[in-house]
């Protein structure tokens, strides 16, 4: 039975999302993207942020529940440095939904967010109603200093590691899922990282990521070499992730005149299972008529061949968590976009189970209404045999369909 949708929350809905970002691009056109609050010789700062409203409408959902509803989400970003000496970067985020995602809906559905790998989410819901709710955050807090061989991170920080796109199997702490439609930010953690230069391109990084309350078994201790070779990007990962020992190794680079070649491979010791490999490959070329491609093929050891057994990796904790994101074993991921116009790109992303032939398929259109004002509007449909309960007979024949539209201004 599919859920009543609440339509006069939808209309509501539109105007709420999209008429602050409209209004902000007739008012202010300009190229404005950031406001410099002090300079002086002991302290400057800038502010800047974006505002973006999401529209997301989930249907044909095989487990029978239906969803329309959005976001609106401000923010704010105060950057700056003291005495040249330390440099700061401070995030607030202010949030507003119109119908919550229902969490039993939003599984298959990621919305960047950290709820781990932070010592106090630092999350005040100012409003809770079953069609609306709000809260206030700190996404981002960390101050940095800076020496000749060394640079020092301290607090709230977004750690990017790995190459690749669709699947990060390096890029342990709040890694997007391959599915993610908002990239623009990925979500802090409370983390301390040291980067020692040995060379012009090569140096090493020493990452502290801490769990709830500083929890050993939450928390994450890497140490990551990397240099350049031959004009190759190459890093190697090894250390502790919550319970798991681990080691990792990327590379990037050209193998032709436009022709990129990246991978990934990681190793998980297990704790409270079993030992795990995963491996990433991938290549794009960018063609002269604004033409651009991308594929990369995933083996996931974690995941299985049998589609009986599905339903108890979904269940998993490294899944409910966040840790991985796909439970078969072989995926092929493939990209393309296309410049229409200097205004106007599409593009189209697939991936494919190559186990179940199950598909994930996900057209999206870019238009841009000023230089800070964007559009970007697209649906995600999975392809493949229906569940039959208490089995799943295919990966994403599981996953419902969804349809969303963002507007972003950034100032």
């Amino acid at each position: 039975m599919r859920a009543r949708r609440n339509y006069i929350s939808v209309i509501t809905l539109f105007f709420f999302l999209y008429l602050p970002p409209a209004l902000l691009t007739f008012l202010m056109p300009v190229s404005v993207y950031s406001i410099e609050l002090i300079n002086t010789d002991i302290l400057s700062c800038d502010l800047s942020g974006n505002l973006k409203g999401y529209y997301l409408g989930i249907h044909d959902n095989p487990f029978g529940k239906s969803y329309d509803g959005g976001l609106v989400l401000l923010r704010l970003i105060l950057s700056g440095s003291i005495a040249q000496k330390l440099w700061f970067e401070f995030h607030a985020l202010e949030g507003g939904s119109i119908n919550p995602i229902p969490e039993a809906v939003g599984r298959f559905v990621a919305f960047s967010g950290a709820d781990r790998f932070r010592i106090d989410d630092a999350v005040h819901v100012q409003t809770r109603h079953e069609d609306f709710s709000s809260y206030i955050a700190i996404d981002r807090a960390n101050i940095s200093m800076r020496f000749s061989r060394l640079d020092l991170t301290v607090g709230r920080q977004a750690l990017s590691l790995g190459t690749t796109y669709f699947w990060n199997p390096v890029d342990l702490l709040t890694n997007f899922s391959p599915y993610e439609f908002d990239r623009d930010y990925k979500p802090g953690v409370d983390a301390a990282k040291a980067d020692i230069a040995l060379g012009e391109f090569s140096g090493i990084s020493l990452i502290y990521a801490a769990g709830s309350h500083f929890d050993f078994n939450e928390s994450a201790l890497l140490l990551r070499p990397f240099t350049t070779l031959f004009d190759f990007d190459f890093a190697l990962t090894t250390g502790w992730f919550r319970e798991d020992g681990f080691a990792g190794a990327e590379f990037s680079g050209e193998v032709g005149p436009g022709v990129g070649l990246r991978g990934e491979l990681a190793y998980f010791a297990a704790e409270k299972d079993s030992d795990f490999f995963q491996m990433v490959i991938g290549s794009e070329y960018r063609f002269s008529n604004n033409l651009y491609l991308s594929g990369e093929y995933f083996y996931n050891g974690f995941g299985t061949t049998h589609t009986s057994r599905y339903l108890s990796k979904f269940s998993s904790d490294r899944i409910v968590e966040g840790d991985l994101y796909n439970v078969s074993r072989h995926y092929l991921g493939v990209l393309g976009s296309y410049e229409v116009t200097p205004l106007l790109t599409v593009s189209l992303a697939t991936i494919i189970n190559l186990t179940d032939y199950s598909m994930l398929i996900d057209p999206t259109v870019m238009y841009s209404l000023s230089d800070n004002t964007e559009c970007v509007a697209g649906m995600v449909l999975g392809t493949g045999e229906d569940p039959r309960w208490p089995l799943l007979k295919s990966e994403f024949g599981s996953y419902p369909d969804y349809i969303f539209v963002q507007m972003k201004y950034h100032f």
